[in-house]
């Protein structure tokens, strides 16, 4: 009789069955036990069959939907747990911060309903917090914008990650290694305080010290929403008050000439040499030149030139930066040593690297003195020498890989008309 969790009391059949250790956590009971009030075998066989299906259609929806409430990951358990409150309506909140009215509701729905013991736990915000640090806080927070990487080279991605990792540091330096639950905006503060003296002893821009706060900001943000609580973020409204940038300019005509020639920049290693002068003519950003494989590069078509797309070792700024960029004189000299020499190499993609070193070359050449310049400033270059010759927005937008505002219909300028824009003022090789 048991197999078909059945017991004869008295006149009566019962439905007698221990709860699977499957169901223990979802299951308030150890054992379900009650009268079918019927003597007939056959009949209660029938009834048994039909609540067994039943209990077990309730049993796995309910382990489905708050089975993690019994895992053995804290933070996995918390996570559902706020799933549960707000799939009845409730504001996930521990226990502590619950209002009179709010408690009564939820002791209400409790009453009213059977509930396993987790469950019970977590719609009374019972389920504990878990802590975890703020290095833990950034693996959950990296983990869940790597959709946002398709854009950026892997160098970018190390930049950027290890900014947040330095801010993390900074954080923990000037307030204490907190757990990330028990970060509140008393210590966002106190961070705040710490890089404005920072600031005033070292010389340091404010923009240094906002861009780990927003770092900082962005991760909290991101944990709350993984969470799903609306927590206020700690770290908003505590930037420091910023001064005007000070705008890049282009080089000049005559700099780009001189830093064109042969041992014009003296120890600086060939291949950051040929990427100086593979951007000259071409207006691309540093990245997209360095990010540049040899299926990129078409020597011998008609009309030479380089494809920026998006390739193995870097996305692009937007949809509009794919296009294609004849190749002219200390540019095209450039590209054919790149492909003699078989690429990049180690340099492939290490975009952060070369145009530091390129930049401090540049300072100690004494040809680029003013602040305000730097390697970028070649791409500032070629678009005002697009501007002065008033070349068309369109073509305009198509070199330099900015968007055209206005309805696009057709496909543009071929390289062939490229390149007679380009040549008009172009630097030759030496």
């Amino acid at each position: 009789m048991w197999g078909l969790h059945l017991k004869r009391k008295g006149r009566w059949w019962h439905y007698y069955r221990s709860v699977p250790r499957e169901f223990a956590d979802v299951e308030h009971k150890a054992l379900i036990s009650f009268s079918l009030k019927t003597g007939d075998f056959s009949e209660a066989k029938r009834m048994a069959a039909e609540i067994s299906v039943r209990l077990e259609h309730d049993w796995r929806a309910a382990k489905a939907r708050g089975v993690s409430l019994c895992a053995q990951d804290a933070a996995e358990r918390y996570r559902a747990a706020a799933a549960l409150q707000r799939s009845y309506g409730f504001d996930p909140k521990p226990a502590p911060d619950l209002t009179d009215g709010e408690l009564l509701d939820r002791l209400r729905l409790l009453i009213m309903g059977q509930h396993s013991a987790p469950e019970q736990k977590a719609i009374l915000g019972m389920t504990p917090e878990p802590q975890f640090s703020l290095s833990d806080a950034f693996d959950r927070f990296w983990d869940y914008i790597k959709d946002e990487w398709s854009r950026v080279s892997h160098d970018q991605q190390r930049v950027k990650r290890n900014i947040y990792l330095k801010a993390i540091r900074n954080f923990e330096e000037a307030v204490g290694a907190l757990p990330f639950q028990q970060v509140e905006r008393s210590h966002a503060v106190q961070f705040r305080g710490w890089w404005v003296e920072r600031v005033k002893a070292k010389g340091l821009k404010p923009y240094t010290a906002n861009r780990e706060i927003n770092s900082l900001r962005r991760m909290f943000g991101v944990n709350y929403d993984i969470d799903g609580l609306s927590t206020t973020n700690p770290f908003s409204g505590v930037r420091l008050k910023e001064t005007a940038e000070v705008a890049r300019i282009p080089l000049e005509t005559e700099q780009i000439l001189a830093l064109a020639k042969p041992g014009a920049l003296p120890g600086l290693h060939s291949d950051f040499a040929r990427l100086l002068r593979l951007l000259i003519n071409t207006g691309m950003r540093p990245v997209e030149a360095i990010g540049l494989e040899l299926d990129d590069v078409m020597l011998d078509h008609e009309v030479p030139h380089v494809h920026v797309r998006k390739n193995a070792v870097r996305g692009l700024k937007t949809d509009h930066s794919e296009r294609l960029l004849p190749l002219v004189g200390v540019s095209l000299q450039a590209a054919e040593e790149l492909v003699t020499t078989g690429g990049w190499g180690k340099r492939l993609g290490k975009n952060m690297y070369a145009t530091s070193i390129i930049n401090r070359a540049l300072r100690e050449s004494g040809i680029v003195t003013d602040k305000r310049q730097s390697l970028y400033s070649l791409r500032h270059w070629f678009q005002d020498q697009l501007t002065k010759r008033d070349v068309v927005d369109r073509a305009q937008a198509q070199l330099m890989g900015h968007k055209f505002q206005r309805p696009k219909y057709g496909y543009g300028k071929d390289l062939a008309e490229l390149r007679g824009i380009i040549v008009k003022f172009a630097i030759a090789a030496p």
